[in-house]
Formats: C-alpha cells, sequence, structure tokens
C-alpha cells in the first residue's frame, strides 16, 4: 500500500486517508467492544489520534491504516476503515516488532535475533523456528512460548483474510477475533446465531447477516429454530415474558425470519422433542412456549416459595407476641393503628409473608417494628434489597446493617467476567428473620439464588409496592407471590394522617387507581410547602428549557436545594431530544461547565460530574444505581467519591459508569431524591404506562414537578399495560401446593 499522508493543516472531514504509520499511545480501549483510542505518526513524522475497533494493537506497532478524517470535540482524528500490521523494513523497526508482539523478547533480544538472521528473520518464524535456539538467551521453554504467540499471531492475520473474504468488515472482523480466537471459524460455521446472545451490539439480524455470508440458507433448519430461540429470548430480555404463547412465537419468529409462519410451526416440535424449548397448557387448552432455561427456572422459584411456605408456622399469635410488641412500639417512641398491629402480630406467626402497599401507608414502619422485636427476642435479623441505594436506605430507616441481595448471599468473582454465589442450598445462610424490601424488582433468575440459600429455619418477610415497575428481568415476582393466593399477604392499604398531608402522596394513589391527579391552583403553587407542580410543554425542545430552568435556578432557590445532589430528573428513554442522554448533555454544561475533561473515554466525563454505577462492582462495594461524584484522575484510573466511599476506576471500566444528571424511571427504582422532575411528553408516548409514572413520582421525598401535557397525562393514567405479562408462576405455586398436600 502506498503511502499517502494529508498535512495536519490540511485534514478535512470527510475526506479519506491512507498511511502507514507507528503507535505511540494508547489512550482508551474499552474490553466490551474492542473500540480504542490510538496516537500514531507517520514515517513522515506527522503525528495525528485514530480511532476505531482497535484494541489488538499495541504501542510500537507498525500498521497500515486506511480511514476517513472526522470531527470530534478532540479536534480531528481517523476514523478507521481498515487496519493491519505491516512488518517493518528496517532493522530498528523490525527489532521493535519483535519486541512488541512476543512475551519475553525484549528490545535487545529482538536485536540478537535480527543480527543473527537478518532478511531471514522473519521466514524463520515462520518455517523453521527451532533456529533461535541458536541465538544466545533463547531456551527450549522460551522457544516453545515464542512458537505459540507466533502462530496465534499469524492465525489472527489468517483470520481476517477469512472474514474479509466473507463480507466481515475490519470493525466486525477485530471485535470477533477479539472474543473467540482461534475457536471463531467453528462458531461461524456451526453455531453462528449464538453471537447475538454472546456480542454485545450484535442482535439476530446482525447475526442473521453473518450467517449468510457463511453460506447458511435462508430456509436451513439451524436458521429457523435460531429465529424461535431468539424470539423467546427477546421476549424474556426486553418484554420481561417468561414464556409466550405458540401463536404469538410463530408470528414473532415469522416476522423475524422474514419467512411464512407454517414454517416456523414445522420446526417447533423438532425443538420440543430436543428439550431445547418446553411447552405447557393453560386452563383454555392454550400451548404456552418457554425456553428450557426459563421453564426451569419459573419452576425451581415456585418449588422454593413452596418449601418455605409448608415449612411450618411459627405459631398462632400470643400474649408473648403481644407484650414484645408493645414493647418494640415504646422503645421507638411509636403508636402503630390496629390494623398495623394486627400485620406484626400475623407476621410473628408465619415463616413466609408479603406486605405491600402504595406511599404512605407504614411499610417502613412495619420493617422497623419487626427489626425491634427479632432484636429484642435476640433473634439474628438480616436486611436486603436488590439495589445498593435501596439498602441504604433500609439502614438509614431502621439503624440497622443492610446488604444487596448480592452481598447477602456472598457473591464472587471466578474469572474477570462470571461469578457465582457463595450461599446456596448445600451452603445455606444462618437462621433467623430475612427481611427483603423493594420486592417488586426482583426477577425471576435472583428470586431462585436466594430462595434456595434460605434454610427451613428461616423466616423471610418480602416487602414490596406491588404496582411499581416490575423487575427489569423477567418475571413479576411479587405479584405472582401475591395472586397464588397461596403465600400470606399484609396488604396495607390506610394511608396515615401524615402523609395524607401531601400531595405527593395523595396523587401518587389517584394515579395507581386511574384517576388524574389534583394539579395545584396557582395560589397553592405560590405557597413554600406546595410538593407537587405540573408544567406544560409543547415539544421537547420546550420541556428541555424547562428542565434546565427548574434544576439549575428555580428548584434551588424556592428550597435551598443543590442542584447536584438533591435533584434529579427522570425519563422514560435514554435517546433523542427530551431523553436522558441529551439532557444530561444540557445539564452537565449548567452544572459543571468549568470541569476538566477527563484524558480518556469518549462517554464526555468531566471532573466534578455527578455520575451513576451502572453494573455491580462487588470488589468496591458500588452496585448499579450508587451516585457518586467524579474527584480526580490519577494515572490510568478515575477516583470517584460515592457518599464517602471512595473507588478507583480504571480507565478501560468507565463504560460502567454515566452521567447521572438525569437516568431513567428504572434506574432510579429502589431510590428517593429530594426532589424529582419527570418529563412525560407524548413524543414518548410509546414507552409510557401507569405504573411507570406512578413509580417515578414514588421517587420524590420534597418536591415532584411533571413535565408532560394533559392529553398525554391522561392517557397514560388509563394505560395499565404491563398486566399483560406472560408469567406463570402463581399457578406453578398453587399447583405444587395441591400436589404436595
Amino acid at each position: 500500500m502506498a503511502e499517502v499522508t494529508l498535512p495536519s493543516f490540511e485534514r478535512k472531514p470527510g475526506e479519506h486517508a491512507q498511511t502507514t504509520a507507528r503507535i505511540t499511545r494508547v489512550r482508551y480501549v474499552n474490553p466490551d467492544n474492542s473500540y480504542a483510542i490510538l496516537d500514531a505518526v507517520t514515517r513522515r513524522r506527522i503525528e495525528f489520534t485514530m480511532v476505531g475497533t482497535l484494541a489488538a494493537f499495541k504501542v510500537d506497532d507498525e500498521v497500515r491504516v486506511k480511514g476517513v478524517w472526522v470531527e470530534s470535540k478532540y479536534g480531528i482524528q481517523l476514523k478507521v476503515e481498515s487496519c493491519e500490521v505491516a512488518m517493518p523494513t528496517s532493522s530498528v523497526g523490525l527489532a521493535r516488532f519483535l519486541s512488541s508482539q512476543l512475551t519475553g523478547i525484549g528490545l535487545r533480544m529482538a536485536e540478537r535475533i535480527i543480527q543473527k538472521f537478518g532478511a531471514e528473520t522473519v521466514d524463520v518464524l515462520d518455517n523453521a523456528p527451532e533456529r533461535l535456539l541458536e541465538v544466545q538467551g533463547i531456551s527450549k521453554k522460551k522457544l516453545e512460548t515464542i512458537q505459540a504467540e507466533w502462530r496465534e499471531k499469524q492465525g489472527n492475520r489468517q483470520l481476517f483474510v477469512y472474514l474479509q473474504g466473507h463480507g466481515l468488515s475490519y470493525d466486525l472482523s477485530a471485535r470477533l477475533i477479539g472474543i473467540y480466537g482461534q475457536k471463531l471459524i467453528p462458531v461461524l460455521t456451526q453455531q453462528p446465531y449464538l453471537l447475538s446472545k454472546e456480542v454485545n451490539g450484535i442482535g439476530f439480524k446482525r447475526a442473521d447477516q453473518i450467517a449468510s455470508q457463511m453460506g447458511i440458507a435462508p430456509d436451513a433448519p439451524m436458521r429457523i429454530e435460531a429465529g424461535i430461540d431468539y424470539a423467546l429470548y427477546d421476549a424474556e430480555c426486553n418484554e420481561g415474558h417468561c414464556y409466550l404463547p405458540l401463536p404469538v412465537l410463530v408470528d414473532a419468529a415469522a416476522r423475524l425470519l422474514q419467512v411464512d409462519a407454517s414454517v416456523v410451526a414445522s420446526h417447533v416440535n423438532g425443538l420440543i422433542a430436543r428439550k431445547s424449548i418446553r411447552t405447557d397448557r393453560d386452563e383454555h387448552g392454550e400451548t404456552l412456549v418457554y425456553r428450557a432455561f426459563m421453564w426451569n427456572l419459573e419452576n425451581a422459584v415456585a418449588h422454593e416459595i413452596v418449601r418455605l411456605v409448608r415449612s411450618g408456622k411459627h405459631g398462632d399469635p400470643d400474649e408473648a407476641d403481644l407484650r414484645d410488641l408493645r414493647c418494640a412500639e415504646t422503645r421507638l417512641g411509636i403508636e402503630l393503628a390496629d390494623s398495623q398491629r394486627q400485620a406484626v402480630l400475623t407476621g410473628l406467626s408465619e415463616k413466609f409473608m408479603v406486605i405491600t402497599g402504595g406511599p404512605g401507608t407504614g411499610k417502613t414502619t412495619l420493617v422497623k417494628v419487626f427489626v425491634e422485636i427479632a432484636c429484642g427476642r435476640e433473634v439474628p435479623v438480616f436486611l436486603a434489597a436488590p439495589t445498593g441505594r435501596a439498602a441504604k436506605r433500609m439502614n438509614e430507616t431502621t439503624g440497622h446493617e443492610a446488604k444487596t441481595i448480592h452481598r447477602l448471599l456472598e457473591y464472587a468473582y471466578m474469572d474477570d467476567s462470571h461469578g457465582s454465589f457463595q450461599r446456596d442450598q448445600d451452603n445455606p445462610l444462618p437462621a433467623g428473620v430475612y427481611i427483603i424490601d423493594e420486592a417488586s424488582m426482583i426477577d425471576l433468575a435472583l428470586m431462585r439464588s436466594l430462595l434456595k440459600a434460605i434454610p427451613d429455619t428461616a423466616r423471610v418477610i418480602f416487602v414490596g409496592d406491588v404496582d411499581q415497575l416490575p423487575s427489569v428481568g423477567s418475571g413479576m415476582v411479587l405479584r405472582d407471590m401475591i395472586q397464588s393466593n397461596c403465600v400470606p399477604v399484609i396488604r396495607l392499604r390506610t394511608v396515615f394522617r401524615q402523609a395524607e398531608q401531601s400531595m405527593i402522596v395523595q396523587n401518587a394513589h389517584r394515579i395507581n387507581a386511574g384517576i388524574y391527579p389534583l394539579v395545584p391552583t396557582q395560589a397553592q403553587m405560590a405557597d413554600p410547602k406546595c410538593e407537587f407542580y405540573l408544567f406544560s410543554a409543547a415539544t421537547p425542545e420546550h420541556a428541555e428549557h424547562l428542565i434546565e430552568q427548574l434544576v439549575c435556578d428555580k428548584l434551588p432557590k424556592r428550597f435551598g436545594l443543590d442542584p447536584m445532589n438533591e435533584i434529579q430528573v427522570l425519563c422514560p428513554m435514554r435517546g433523542n431530544a427530551g431523553g436522558v442522554e441529551h439532557l444530561n448533555q444540557i445539564l452537565q454544561a449548567r452544572l459543571n461547565p468549568d470541569g476538566i475533561p477527563l484524558d480518556r473515554g469518549f462517554q464526555g466525563f468531566r471532573i466534578g460530574d455527578r455520575v451513576m454505577q451502572l453494573r455491580n462492582d462487588y470488589e468496591n462495594d458500588v452496585y448499579n444505581g450508587d451516585i457518586g461524584k467524579i474527584v480526580q484522575t490519577v494515572g490510568n484510573k478515575t477516583i470517584v467519591d460515592f457518599d464517602g466511599r471512595v473507588v478507583e476506576v480504571k480507565h478501560q471500566n468507565l463504560e460502567n459508569l454515566a452521567l447521572a444528571y438525569a437516568c431513567t424511571v428504572h434506574k432510579s427504582q429502589g431510590s428517593e431524591y429530594p426532589a424529582v422532575i419527570c418529563a412525560f411528553l407524548r413524543s414518548q408516548s410509546f414507552m409510557l404506562q401507569r405504573n411507570l409514572i406512578y413509580t417515578a413520582l414514588t421517587r420524590a421525598r420534597r418536591v415532584a414537578v411533571f413535565i408532560t401535557d394533559q392529553y398525554t397525562l391522561s392517557a397514560v393514567i388509563g394505560n395499565n399495560r404491563p398486566s399483560s405479562r406472560y408469567t406463570r408462576l402463581s399457578e406453578r405455586i398453587m399447583a405444587f401446593l395441591s400436589a404436595d398436600a
């Protein structure tokens, strides 16, 4: 490839360039998708930055690169279209190349190899590597290492040629080689549809294109069966379903595969015969189709619930229970209502139960009472919740240690990406009282792990608001436990006097009942004690302007709130105008204009930014949904302060953070904020349903602001769509109890 370089002053966005260059610095690498930002210098000593799927390349690699100039906030960069290692022609370059490619070969050793073999060095490595033993310092053991590494490098180059010969782009080829290595060709030829589940950013359609490029026919059984499996998998991941009725599955798979429904239907029986999918029949005789994993999971959860329910009652309430209850009230300085006392006494007699109710109905008070009674009886009590924020709230309201469910079950990494719970049926949790808050957030997979680890000798109390958003993962476990009528349930319906005076609480219950909220008058809005506000926005851009004013000026001035720490913007979706990503950019520019941009990463973080953790980090005790502040960068690490817990985040793990001036309603579950601003726009109506805005409103502790319009709000309150999630847990619980009776 002839070298063509553009002088730096002539680099223009949209123009193409190709050159041979040496990599001088690796600025950023994302291990999940192999995206990298590299500095390089051409043989004419022109420096530039290139971006793309470049994680395989290292400092001092000489590469032939082709791409297009693009403009970013970091300046003009070369967006790479193809890149391959260029074999250096000079002795110095070849020595540098060998020392960078082969472990244990330093620059001096590389120079000795080149001095020995000269221009034949590469041929020796390819065809007669045993001759390297002629070089001083290379032992048989080191030779074996060199041979293995050189074969791998050569194999990767051959893979590139093979994949690009089949029409796969350079970027995609690099990503797949980075994930699968030499196992890639068997995966592509025998199981190409695995890519849709194992590789971030590759959905079924992209995997299907790759399969086609590998010669798999449109009517191949492999393709049809993969489409059926993916339709079920997609329903689980994106809709929270556990199964699909057979007609729904056939229609979904046919649309996905672009084939006739009869073709799909003809392959279902084969999958059933191999137990790749499982079926049930409902009370109407309709066939319900599960992936085998989900069928086993739902059955396992039902079995564990029945085991604990049938482990025996603690005994009917007696005078000792009543005495302990009164002592707890005295120590806490509270007086329970009759309905609350009855709820506590019921809880003291059951081994497995659910407490559910909306805001202001006293769930937290009951938890405090149960904790107080258990401590008074010297019975171990364990508090847990699905998220770190929810666990922290439990700790603050009860004064008792609370953990995430993952910490309770002692989750531990087995390698860099996988881990397991150390507590299970073979290593169960100790006996005691387990109180699990925010139970509506628990999906089937986490519930199975939790219940397996709880012994028959323990008592379990699940606490949650069944009307909030269901879990992000599959199932509606809390709802199904309640609907089974087999699990003791305490329903808290009375809104107590202090909470009843709150317009936030009143409107939460109105919305939950499908009633339009109370809207304050102008006179009420002028009252500093007003808690709920509703503003109309004609367009997403208008909504963004209102949000910026409210966050940065109006709410801080009126209520003395810190906009960086006490005001949370909630949205139903991430993208487009009025979404999380755009609002984060707007608010970052206003609230942290002078923050120094991080040297690495492409998320646009600055020192001083408010950020949210997106994945559980058990090593640092930071969990999904925790909010922190970027303090500084030190070397290749970013320092983040999570409410006093200072954590070092490696730059390759920055993708586990996101700006948190605004976040989705789902990400806010389990959290409370002094002030919440909720944007519900007509352009987002396809994402909106009643329990989403109900959940958003109940995140507010002091002030709640809705930005919407009357038509959209009325439509959303009338939309109770999530009740159509396909689950059978309640039926399985009933069936297992009947079978054991």
